[in-house]
Formats: structure tokens, C-alpha cells, sequence
């Protein structure tokens, strides 16, 4: 009978019932670090791989997690900044592709060149007429147009590093809104919806970024308008498997959640332009 090295209880298995270490020798080995490091990057243990393939059936994660059944999936926390993490590095990498010739794109009405991959940059004439607008612009898009007009570029890169943070924190705000229009179930179930949820968001959009590096226009207008489709069925399939409810009761409540949440969500993007504009 040996002792656990982490809190010297009594050892019966491979793992310590008082603390949960697993049974290790005092000086692990090279291909024991190995392997540590192995199934903590990959999650080779099973639990990623059961993970994803629970999160690609609609429900089964959430309500598999709310009935106890977790120790085979990771975190709900886990899953979503894991998934979020690879949306926001191919959304910040993928390159912007011309849609005219000429190598110009039209940006919420302002003509933009592309500078090879390396991102856009205004022209002196599409510049010079954002700068005269500032003197005829409300006060609180001032800032925002400034940036704009400076360093379109670094605006963009201080957007992809605010956008994470705005999502997570819109996260409890999804899922109180849920919870409204599913008054007879709990906060905390509304709220692992919500990651779960969001967390596909991050998975199916993630392949519309994939899809710009192709560089091929009807390639990302395909891969973007099937993503589209197919979170919206996923999620109307989520709310009816994990929250219940008749097809049409399921479809009248997602449109109202979207709709609240739309409603919601316009003053924390706008909130994000002003910041990213200040930092």
C-alpha cells in the first residue's frame, strides 16, 4: 500500500480518493512529461474529441452537462474560449479579399484599396473627405472616424483584441434573456445554453474565416451563407431539445430572443468602436 505524494492519503487505485492525483512516481520520467503535456495541449484523454462531437449534436452537450453528466467533457468555460481563441485568430489573419476590380472594396461607403495581404489602407482623397466630416460629426463617433482616418490598420487589430472581451461579457446577457422567455427553468441552465451556444457560434463562423483564405468570393459567400443556416437550425434544434416546447412556440421564442438580444448587443459594439478608438 502506498501513500499519495500530493496529501499522503492511503492509495487504492490509479488515482488518490481524497485529492484526485493521479498515482506518479516522485521523479517522472521524459515520456511521462510528455504525455502530460500531450493530453493537456490535445485532450487525448477522449474528453476533447467526446467534447466537439457532443457540441456538433444539437443539445446533447448542454443537457448532458445539466444532468451530471461531465467528468467525459470539458468545462463548458473550457469549450468556449478554446473555440472562440481559434475564431478570433483566423477572423484576425484571414486576408480581405477585393469583391471589384481593381483591387478597391467599398467599406460602409468609403472606397478602400487593398495593399496586397497585408490589409487596407484609405485613399488620400477618401481621407482627406473623412477628416473634413469630423468638423460636421456628432462628438461621440468623433474618435472612432479620427482612428479611422489615422490607422485603419491598427483599428482593426485593437477591434479583434476588445471583440473577445465584448462577447464574453454579452455571454450573461444572452442567457438572462433566455431565462425570460423560458421562465419556468433556472438561471445556470440558461446560461450553460448560452456558452454552449455561443460557443458553436465560434466553431460554424470559424469556417466562413477558413473559407476567405481561399481568396475565392463564391467560395466565402457559399461557406458564409450555409454557416448562416445552419446555426440558426442548430439553434432552434438546441432550444427545443434542451428548454422543450412545440416547433412553432421554439421558433416565435428564438426570433424574440434574437430580437432582444440585437436590441442589446448595439450598445456594447458601440461601446467596443468608441474603445477601441481610445486605447
Amino acid at each position: 500500500m502506498r501513500n499519495c505524494l500530493n496529501c499522503g492519503a492511503e492509495l487504492n487505485g490509479a488515482f488518490c480518493g481524497a485529492c484526485g492525483q493521479r498515482t506518479v512516481p516522485a521523479d517522472p520520467t521524459v515520456s511521462e512529461l510528455a504525455g502530460d503535456a500531450w493530453q493537456e495541449l490535445s485532450g487525448y484523454d477522449g474528453r476533447l474529441v467526446a467534447t466537439f462531437r457532443g457540441l456538433l449534436h444539437p443539445g446533447q452537450l448542454t443537457i448532458d452537462y445539466l444532468q451530471g453528466r461531465r467528468a467525459r467533457y470539458l468545462s463548458p468555460m473550457r469549450v468556449y474560449l478554446t473555440v472562440s481563441v481559434i475564431y478570433f485568430l483566423l477572423a484576425a489573419s484571414a486576408p480581405i479579399i477585393s469583391t471589384q476590380s481593381g483591387d478597391v472594396v467599398n467599406n460602409g461607403g468609403l472606397r478602400v484599396e487593398l495593399k496586397g495581404n497585408d490589409g487596407v489602407v484609405l485613399t488620400a482623397a477618401d481621407r482627406a473627405e473623412l477628416v473634413k466630416s469630423l468638423e460636421t460629426a456628432p462628438w461621440f463617433v468623433r474618435g472612432f472616424l479620427t482612428a479611422v482616418a489615422e490607422d485603419p490598420l491598427g483599428l482593426r487589430g485593437r477591434l479583434f483584441t476588445i471583440m473577445p472581451r465584448v462577447f464574453f461579457g454579452l455571454l450573461p446577457v444572452f442567457a438572462g434573456i433566455v431565462a425570460l422567455f423560458y421562465r419556468r427553468r433556472r438561471f445556470p441552465t440558461a446560461l450553460v445554453f448560452a456558452v454552449h451556444v455561443h460557443a458553436f457560434a465560434f466553431l460554424i463562423f470559424s469556417l466562413s474565416e477558413a473559407a476567405k483564405f481561399t481568396k475565392s468570393p463564391v467560395v466565402m459567400a457559399v461557406v458564409g451563407v450555409t454557416s448562416a443556416i445552419v446555426f440558426m437550425l442548430y439553434v432552434l434544434a438546441t432550444l427545443r431539445a434542451v428548454f422543450g416546447g412545440r416547433w412553432p412556440m421554439t421558433i416565435a421564442k428564438a426570433i424574440g430572443i434574437g430580437f432582444v438580444y440585437s436590441l442589446a448587443a448595439v450598445p456594447a459594439f458601440f461601446m467596443m468602436l468608441i474603445w477601441a478608438s481610445l486605447v
